[in-house]
């Protein structure tokens, strides 16, 4: 039977309806009842009406979410005081010695409130995990303060860490009720609203906060994910102010939503630098250990990989065959798996290639390197970086000598303790050093691994079957729709109003995407039947129709990265435009390195001549697809075998320098000074 109806709990109205597509009606309704409040009623407009258009798309990129522990600050204070003479002593001293005896004792034999007690034995529970008991307290605490906004947002916290997002929304709701205008709760709701993938609504309360409390550079990163996630390019009309928010408060927010809103690598370095010193990364009693170790001279290298991504994920579809060419002769592959992905070809593959298998996913930080220190580790490898799920912490505790940052994620670590990062000449070029905390590790060509095991698909698709027109000349932007700016969409229309009968195939599955972007198009002059939406589909689905375009756009700040190996595959030709960070430079590499440097255009203009010199001379178009379908067998993108023995011979040059007692420093697999 379905339950709906209006509800109240704690002061907080909410309504339940299981059919319903999210909680807007939720939203709206508490907004509608905080208006009383003049300047809440102006924000709430705004919240109002994003929370009407807005439907779920894309999925969670990966943010350091710090609001569970941030709600619940305050009660973790109170366990560590214990009591009211505990939390007193966190504040100035209270001065008694001019008391009588009989005052005195008074004072001391006062009663700690029942509140209070039951705040503080809710704040233990919390600390220790136990958050049914830490709710159960809190709202015994409740009854005694009806008033308290804090309390609900405590609730909610609790929710929070056990990924109860609709409860947790439903007790935060109650505190904002309470405290229309704070910021710390419009912010929360927005991020709980984020994680549940309701974009459009949780851009309403980001615009509140950053309206209430312009500087909070959290909140900033998530406004900022959260549009660029929509295709809302509004995020770009005061990009300058918002980048000087983030400038200034380097360790609050997403290091890799900025990677796609600006190509600055100086920028970048500097907020990974800083997140790493602040958001305890590094913790200061673990950086010195001593390792009790032998040269690796004599004996094999051991090699550890780290990472949630052993499943079908992107890294994984260029890595399986790598840890299958391991050469065991000489190299021990250890694999730390932390994902709760259930088992799966690709992690079949893996576990086949691996000397030794560790799920850690319910493990410390601290004790996962204390585990890869037990087994006696020469090399640790992160494949994660700062991305979805990352356990940067896990480096921070040195679980090898040697630490190296590889694939996952396009940038500086910034970690004191990450020694260095694997790339090439192309994409961190001598003068790009400076931009990495780590010594660059250069591979010969490109620093990308690919599968040259991976087959091409036998049943391919029609262009019919896509929706694209037989005759017509297809643009291809296939990268996730958030790496798209204003800057590329420009270029791609102005191509599409010179390139009679030629469409644009835009990889987008969400409805609001979509027309954000028609809505872009048509504000350029470009009819909606120009663009030809895709939507998501499995792997092989996917790789069995990117023969049917015939030109691929690149995207500026962040490249395309398996994406672009897949195309040339594929046998698409990718037109791509070097900028100045590593994740800028990417596509410039591969392109390179299966032996089509013309590819490559330095300038926008020059990007723009390029694409269209190939829309409109169909036998040079032709002629390049012929070599591409050539080069793969023959050039070092898709040479895995070659690719593996270069990887291992530079880990063997890194553990060697380190076992001669020098510190890490820039290496290539040529002699003398990189």
């Amino acid at each position: 039977m379905i339950r709906r109806g209006r509800h109240e709990l704690n002061g907080c109205l909410f309504f339940s309806d299981p059919r319903a597509t999210g909680q807007a009606a939720a939203v709206q309704s508490c907004c509608a009842e905080m208006s009383v409040c003049p300047r809440f009623r102006r924000i709430s407009k705004g919240i109002a009406a994003r929370s009407a258009s807005g439907r779920a798309v894309n999925r969670f990129l990966g943010i350091f979410f710090q609001t569970g522990r941030n709600l619940s600050k305050t009660g973790a204070h109170r366990s560590r005081g214990g009591s009211a003479e505990g939390r007193i002593s966190m504040n100035k001293p209270l001065r008694t010695k001019h008391l009588s005896k009989s005052a005195r004792r008074k004072l001391e034999a006062t009663a700690v409130s029942p509140a209070d007690r039951l705040k503080a034995e809710a704040a233990r529970a919390f600390v220790e995990a136990d958050y049914p008991r830490a709710r159960d307290l809190t709202t015994q605490a409740l009854m005694f303060e009806p008033g308290n906004a804090t309390l609900h947002a405590e609730i909610a916290s609790s929710f929070m860490q056990e990924k109860k997002y609709e409860l947790a929304l439903k007790h935060l709701m109650g505190a904002l009720k309470l405290e229309p205008l704070n910021p710390k709760w419009l912010s929360a709701i927005g991020t709980i609203l984020f994680l549940m993938d309701k974009l459009g609504d949780a851009v309403g309360f980001f615009e509140a906060v950053y309206q209430l409390e312009p500087e909070n550079a959290m909140n900033v990163s998530r406004l900022v994910q959260s549009q660029m996630n929509l295709c809302d390019w509004s995020v770009y009309d005061d990009q300058k102010n918002k980048l000087r928010i983030l400038d200034n408060d380097p360790a609050n927010g997403d290091p890799f939503t900025t990677l796609l809103y600006v190509d600055d690598a100086a920028f970048q370095k500097k907020r990974a630098v800083t997140k790493s010193k602040t958001k305890a990364a590094i913790s200061g009693r673990k950086v010195a250990h001593k390792f009790n170790r032998t040269s690796v001279a004599g004996r094999k290298i051991r090699v550890g990989y780290f990472s949630c991504d052993f499943f079908n994920h992107a890294t994984m579809f260029l890595m399986a065959r790598h840890f299958e060419l391991h050469d065991r002769d000489k190299f021990e592959i250890y694999i730390y798996d932390y994902s709760e992905t259930p088992d799966n070809v690709m992690r079949q593959r893996v576990l086949s290639a691996a000397d030794c298998y560790h799920q850690v996913s319910d493990m410390k930080d601290e004790d996962v390197a204390e585990l890869a220190r037990a087994d006696g580790l020469d090399i640790a490898i992160d494949l994660k970086g700062y991305t979805k799920h990352a356990r940067p912490a896990i480096f921070g505790f040195r679980a090898a000598p040697l630490q190296i940052s590889y694939l996952g994620y396009p940038s500086t670590t910034g970690m004191p303790t990450m020694d260095y990062f694997l790339a090439d000449p192309i994409t961190v070029p001598k003068e790009g050093r400076r931009h990495f905390s780590e010594k660059i590790l250069y591979m010969p060509n490109c620093y990308q691994v690919n599968d040259n095991s991976r087959e091409h698909p036998e049943n391919l698709p029609t262009r019919a079957d896509m929706g694209l027109p037989e005759d017509a000349v297809v643009f291809c932007a296939f990268n996730n729709h958030n790496k798209v700016t204003p800057v590329e969409f420009d270029i791609w229309m102005d191509l599409l109003k010179q390139v009679d009968n030629s469409v644009l195939w835009f990889l987008a599955a969400a409805d609001v995407v979509r027309a954000n972007i028609l809505k872009e198009a048509e504000a350029r002059g470009v009819p909606a039947d120009r663009i030809v939406f895709a939507g998501r589909c499995s792997t092989p689905d996917h790789v069995a129709r990117l023969p049917l375009a015939d030109i691929f756009l690149d995207t500026f700040a962040c490249n395309a990265h398996t994406t672009a190996s897949e195309m040339l595959w594929s046998g698409v030709p990718v037109v791509t435009k070097p900028g100045e960070q590593f994740a800028a430079r990417v596509a410039a590499s591969i392109v390179t390195a299966v032996g089509c440097p013309e590819l490559i255009a330095e300038t926008e203009e020059a990007y723009r001549a390029l694409a269209l010199r190939l829309a409109t001379r169909p036998e040079e178009l032709k002629a390049l697809r012929e070599k591409l379908a050539a080069n793969i067998s023959t050039t070092p993108l898709y040479d895995t075998e070659q690719y593996v023995r270069d990887f291992e011979a530079l880990m063997e040059k890194a553990i060697l320098r380190y076992d001669d007692g020098l510190k890490p420093d820039h290496l290539s697999l040529a002699d003398g000074k990189v």
